[in-house]
């Protein structure tokens, strides 16, 4: 029984050791060379690894010898090794004792032919806790006992430091191997099994947090685990920051205790990094001492960056409150990566610092991409605490902060703080740069129309002539034009007949743009073109024009406009029926779409990929682009959010998934409306007539696609009705016998329905039975259930059953929707 606070508890926890056989399969290595080193901290289990895997082997006999911690002279560090053996051998331990400690060749040959002699069964020698500076007389020993490889004689090294360089040589010669701390410390799996043989069920995020807490730390993972039973949570574990300041920090020497502690609040860094920080130049040789010591300090060959382990940083930055200057030390950090343009590194430092001078240059010399993660957490907190007199000062950052305000935050508060700025510059003719200022603000209240393609054009031409041929310190080349979107028109028509103004106005626009940002857009002049073109038919001239789009926006490295270049190529391609380009296009895709360093909500190649993967029918491929990515409450456009509606509706669609893709057009058309996208709308419209017609019938079915058609025809939107032809075209079937435009749309719907039931339709044969068949033919005649019992001389149920067996098999609910398959694919 003990105490906790004022509760008493019944019973203390005592935790079950888990079993990790890939740890038993390294130790066992040890019976295959004269020598296994062990090297790791203290409390990563070493010593009480190679005990259970000993304990195993009762046909082993084990001599262990626990190196004494007292300083103590060599004699008497002798006489205690020779009496650990005579606990096993007293007859090789009292000759050793006798014959003394070893001084010269000669002594240690007669040492090593008098145990080869003594051992007949397979033994393993342990020297636990193990230093050779305190051991030179025994290295050589051991080093001798390698090299002549006696006979059923293994000798195990446990130590906190790393191997010297002969065991390093006896490893390459094949005598010695070497067991590293990242060798026995928990991985991610075995600490989840740990708590999970304990009855304890992380979920995602604690088994995420315990991980990184622990780093694979034994004896961390086990007060973890002891904190979590009696607490239910990670939350301060003061048990393991205590053991580790007694173990590791407590014994070392002041100048190196004031060096760790300048190096606690840096999360890595390189040995150049710690020299500046601490301003110290023997930091180099402190860092590479305990490194080599395994003193809880992380090294990285390839880049050369040092990590302290999570624990110690945690002691060390207890410590540091008390006894450093955690400011000046932040701002040395800033200062380190703010000079070697590391600035979003720099800005967290600076931000800890209090520096917000520092925090505001950097905004004013990032992109606007570049800042979207430490927006909500730096930038917004430092602008908020700034008087406006302040703001004055600095009018880009100010800027910079109300058009993350308008993006992510609140866009009519965002245009009222605008406004408020505006006012200030246009009543106060004074003001340094005030020209430059007001072009920069016309610039911003883009943002806040986004959308409307004529007054954004007005707008822009406003900011391109009080800038008076600057360049936009605000709007910056890398802006995230399309937010998200792999079709940029679509994000700026919104009423019906508007589309070809819309894309001259959007012409103009990115050509403004591209002046007033220094190249933002280049390339979207022709894509405009390119997607109107395509939208209303003409394939050709789509073509041409996504092209010169691609190569405009490479060579100014326009990633955004690239991405939707390559999708409406891809478009063509699949139209144009070109396997071969779709799938080259794909790749270089999906190659984009790894190696674009943007925020996930930014990119738009998900979005792309899902969409080809839609109108193809590639089913496996669908579900991996429909996760949500952390994606913030965008309020100028949601295009990432929105077009995923449209790829969850194709997904439902080829899974058959009818009720809920009707239910999905019920969700596309409240929010496209909302938006007023005339795509989007017009996509909701197709969704639910595909639905209506899966699970209804051909009357059901008609209404919807009647809206789109009618929606379409103003603008003469061709190719959303033709990518989706495979599963609309019986229904236009039915309309374009009353309806004109759909009559033009039915030839082209008809040829990709052709490509599409060649290419991409899954093969499936519906096989009828002969009196299946029979049936459905009579169905098809008009004739009723009854009519058919009688007429072939079978009961009704009979009637009921072979109807519901072709339901089944065609995985539809009714006759209108069956018989239109069967004739669809030539049974009837």
């Amino acid at each position: 029984m003990r105490w906790k606070g004022s509760l008493m508890i019944d019973k203390i926890f005592r935790p079950k050791i888990l079993n990790r056989p890939r740890i038993d399969k390294m130790l066992s290595q040890m019976l295959e060379v004269s020598v296994f080193f062990i090297s790791a901290s203290m409390g990563y289990g070493k010593s009480t690894a190679v005990k259970n895997f000993l304990r195993k082997k009762n046909e082993i006999q084990t001599i262990w010898f626990d190196n004494p911690d007292e300083d103590i002279d060599s004699t008497w560090r002798w006489i205690k090794f020779c009496n650990s053996i005579k606990v096993a051998n007293p007859n090789l331990g009292q000759k050793l004792s006798a014959y003394g400690v070893p001084k010269n060749n000669t002594d240690l040959y007669t040492i090593i032919e008098t145990i080869q002699n003594a051992i007949r069964q397979k033994t393993v020698m342990i020297i636990d806790d193990w230093y050779d500076a305190e051991n030179i007389y025994v290295n050589y020993l051991i080093k001798a006992i390698a090299l002549e490889e006696i006979p059923n004689l293994h000798i195990v090294i446990i130590s906190r430091n790393k191997p010297s360089n002969q065991y390093i040589e006896l490893e390459l010669k094949q005598k010695c191997l070497v067991m590293w701390q990242d060798d026995i410390s928990y991985t991610f799996e075995e600490t989840v099994d740990f708590f999970k043989l304990n009855g304890i069920r992380l979920n995602d995020e604690e088994k995420e947090k315990v991980y990184e807490y622990t780093a694979g730390w034994t004896s961390a993972t086990y007060l973890s685990l002891i904190q979590y039973y009696n607490e239910k949570t990670f939350d301060n574990i003061p048990q393991a920051t205590e053991l580790i300041k007694l173990a590791v920090y407590d014994k070392l020497d002041e100048s190196t205790k004031q060096i760790l502690l300048k190096l606690a609040p840096i999360d890595k860094f390189t040995l150049e990094q710690a020299i500046y920080v601490t301003e110290n130049q023997c930091s180099r040789d402190v860092i590479r001492a305990l490194s080599s010591n395994n003193c809880f300090i992380r090294y990285d060959t390839e880049s050369k960056i040092y990590t302290l382990h999570s624990i110690l940083r945690s002691a060390l930055i207890e410590e540091a409150l008390l006894n450093s200057d955690i400011i000046k030390i932040n701002n040395l950090c800033g200062e380190w990566y703010y000079e070697k343009h590391h600035d979003m590194e720099a800005i967290e430092y600076y931000y800890k610092a209090n520096n917000f001078d520092r925090v505001m240059d950097i905004m004013e010399r990032n992109t606007l991409v570049s800042l979207t993660n430490v927006w909500d957490r730096i930038m917004k907190p430092v602008i908020e605490m700034l008087s406006m007199e302040q703001k004055v000062n600095r009018p880009v950052a100010y800027l910079i902060y109300i058009v993350f305000y308008i993006v992510y935050l609140n866009i009519e508060k965002g245009k009222e703080l605008l406004y408020e700025f505006w006012i200030i510059y246009e009543m106060n003719e004074d003001l340094p740069y005030r020209q430059q200022v007001l072009g920069e603000i016309a610039y911003v209240e883009t943002l806040g129309i986004y959308g409307d393609s004529s007054k954004m054009v007005q707008y822009l031409k406003k900011a391109y002539d009080l800038l008076g041929g600057r360049v936009s310190r605000v709007g910056e080349n890398s802006m995230p034009l399309t937010f998200g979107s792999p079709h940029l028109l679509s994000l700026f028509y919104k009423s019906e007949g508007s589309l070809i103004n819309d894309e001259a106005n959007l012409r103009q626009f990115t050509k403004y743009l591209a002046k007033i940002s220094g190249g933002c857009g280049e390339g979207g002049d022709y894509l405009v073109s390119a997607e109107y073109f395509f939208e209303t038919g003409d394939c050709d001239k789509a073509e041409l024009f996504a092209y010169k789009a691609l190569h405009k926006a490479k060579l100014k490295n326009q990633t955004y406009i690239e991405i939707c270049a390559l999708f409406l190529l891809m478009r063509i391609s699949v139209i144009k029926n070109d396997a071969s380009d779709v799938k080259e296009k794909y790749d270089i895709l999906t190659d984009q779409y790894r190696n674009f360093e943007v925020p996930r909500f930014f990119n738009g190649t998900e979005i792309a990929l899902g969409y080809i993967d839609g109108i193809t029918g590639n089913l496996p491929n669908m579900s991996k682009w429909l996760e949500d990515g952390e994606c913030p409450n965008l309020q100028i456009v949601f295009p990432s959010r929105r077009m995923k509606y449209i790829v969850s509706a194709f997904t439902m669609l080829h899974e058959k998934s009818y009720i809920e893709l009707e239910v999905q057009a019920e969700i596309m058309l409240e929010v496209y409306l909302t938006k007023k996208l005339i795509f989007g709308i017009l996509y909701a419209y197709m969704i639910d007539s595909i639905a209506k017609y899966k699970l209804y019938g051909v009357e059901s079915a008609k209404e919807s696609l009647q809206k789109a058609i009618n929606l379409a025809k103003r603008d003469n939107i061709v190719m959303v009705f033709v990518e989706l032809s495979p599963h609309i075209i019986h229904v236009l079937r039915e309309l374009a016998k009353e309806d004109e435009f759909a009559k033009v749309l039915l030839p082209k719907c008809e040829r990709f329905n052709d490509i599409y039931q060649k290419n991409y339709a899954k093969s499936e044969e519906i096989e009828l039975t002969p009196r299946e068949l029979e049936v459905m033919k009579l169905v098809d005649e008009g004739y009723k259930q009854t009519e058919i019992s009688n007429k072939l001389h079978i009961a009704l149920i009979t009637v009921k059953k072979h109807m519901a067996s072709v339901y089944y098999k065609l995985d539809v609910n009714n006759k209108t929707v069956a018989i239109n398959l069967l004739k669809q694919k030539g049974i009837l």
